[in-house]
């Protein structure tokens, strides 16, 4: 061998031991500062759930019997008025059937510059906090912010997260806490909200505020802001206490597009962290082609909820 071609040869060996020694080193700090997840306390349980409007039947009976009947494990119920009217005969009416109330959902905002304004926010929702308490719901879901923060008469996004974490929010957590329930933040879209589009980003805001302050994701909205609903949904931890579910394609019933709708990564993760609250069908039905108006017949709607129930089950045992 040429004295050239031994060293270009030596070099060229020696490159490589460097850069299979610089990979072995990286992996072995990749491997050291990825995060090691404990084994949940125990496993994670698909609890599929209805909010309750979209639950067929008339009286509260009949929704309770068809949520029982399709499989169901949960129910979730409009904020608002309705849990201080009807809190009691729902708390009175699911004692003796495998349902558990999950959460209130309703309209929120507390990016008001004026402080009354977010001071009415505070105080319309501490009585239904109260009632969510007493019936044993998980939790009231709120929004922190809708629209645009840029626009006048709104908190800009950091004076929203500090007083968010040191006063509004805080205090709702903490009546909260005092009546077993708890608040759960709704990370939305971009085009709903500049403020809290993230899993994460709430996972922190609800650890920020302390006691009472939890978290949820929402498939439909994760879709558009999130790399990952499995990294979302670890992200959050045990934070985690409630999900919602819709068509990716469309914000309609999950099936409709069936290969859009997957959503077994999301799963995976709600399984490594031992999830046992309720994924919570939140949308719309398709329209009825006699009629675009207005949604499918109620035969329709059972039927593709059914659908959807199957469908969920089966992307739970893949994941």
């Amino acid at each position: 061998m040429k004295r050239r071609d031994f060293l270009t040869a030596t070099a060229v060996a020696g490159v490589g031991a460097v850069c299979a020694n610089k990979v072995a080193a990286a992996e072995a700090c990749c491997a050291a500062a990825m995060p090691k997840l404990a084994p949940p306390p125990q496993p994670a349980q698909l609890n599929l759930c209805l909010q309750w409007w979209r639950i067929p039947g008339g009286e509260m009976t009949q929704k309770l019997d068809f949520l029982e009947a399709n499989g169901f494990a949960a129910v979730e119920i409009p904020s608002g008025d309705w849990p201080v009217k009807h809190g009691e005969e729902l708390k009175n009416a699911v004692k003796n059937r495998k349902l558990f109330i999950a959460t209130a959902c309703g309209p929120s905002d507390f990016s008001y510059a004026e402080p009354e304004k977010r001071e009415a926010e505070v105080q319309k929702f501490l009585p239904v906090i109260e009632a969510l308490g007493a019936m044993g719901s998980v939790g009231l879901i709120i929004c922190p912010a809708r629209g645009k923060l840029s626009e006048p008469g709104h908190l800009s996004g950091k004076d929203l997260r500090k007083d968010f974490v040191e006063n509004t929010g805080k205090r709702l957590a903490e009546h909260a806490v005092k009546h077993g329930t708890s608040i759960v933040l709704e990370p939305l879209r971009r085009n709903e909200t500049p403020f809290l589009r993230q899993v994460a980003d709430g996972a922190r805001i609800a650890a920020d505020i302390g006691p009472g302050a939890t978290v949820m994701g929402d498939f439909w909205h994760m879709q558009l802001e999130e790399t990952s609903f499995m990294g979302a949904f670890i992200c959050a931890g045990k934070l985690l206490t409630h999900v919602h579910v819709a068509g990716l394609k469309e914000r309609i019933i999950p099936g409709v597009h069936a290969e859009a709708d997957n959503y077994v990564d999301g799963f995976k993760g709600l399984k490594l962290l031992g999830y046992r609250g309720a994924v919570s069908f939140e949308g719309g039905m398709p329209k009825n082609p006699a009629d675009p108006k207005k949604e499918v017949p109620q035969e329709e709607q059972i039927r593709l909820i059914r659908n959807m129930v199957t469908m969920l089950r089966e992307q739970w045992a893949m994941a």
